[in-house]
């Protein structure tokens, strides 16, 4: 489980902060040896902020992406409790909606993505 203090901290080290990444979210399935490969990727949309459910929820859609920018824009005007909400990736599978607790993060400095790292939910 990792928690919005996490995901602003990995973003401070991995891109110094750029504000010019694309957000992507990263399924990842578990092979037989332990390892993992990736088995599809999407862009992150939108987000929102649930007090209810102490959770950020990230959107998959296939409208232009949120940015580093615009996600560290929303993040750092939270209050220090909410910082530690965890971070979820929400989709929709088979008319089902799933929210899947990031497990990692990433980036691809060639083609400026930060990418979320989320587990294959069978």
């Amino acid at each position: 489980m990792k928690v919005i203090i996490d995901l602003i901290e990995d973003i401070r080290a991995a891109i110094n902060n750029d504000k010019d990444f694309s957000l992507m979210a990263m399924s990842l399935k578990e092979e037989n040896s332990g390892g993992y490969r990736p088995s599809w990727e999407s862009y992150v949309c939108r987000m929102k902020v649930d007090d209810e459910q102490s959770g950020l929820f990230l959107f998959l859609g296939k409208e232009d992406p949120l940015t580093t920018g615009q996600l560290l824009q929303e993040l750092n005007s939270l209050s220090n409790e909410k910082m530690m909400y965890e971070v979820c990736v929400s989709y929709s599978k088979q008319s089902q909606r799933i929210n899947s607790p990031l497990i990692g993060f990433g980036e691809s400095l060639n083609d400026r993505k930060y990418l979320l790292f989320i587990s294959e939910q069978s």
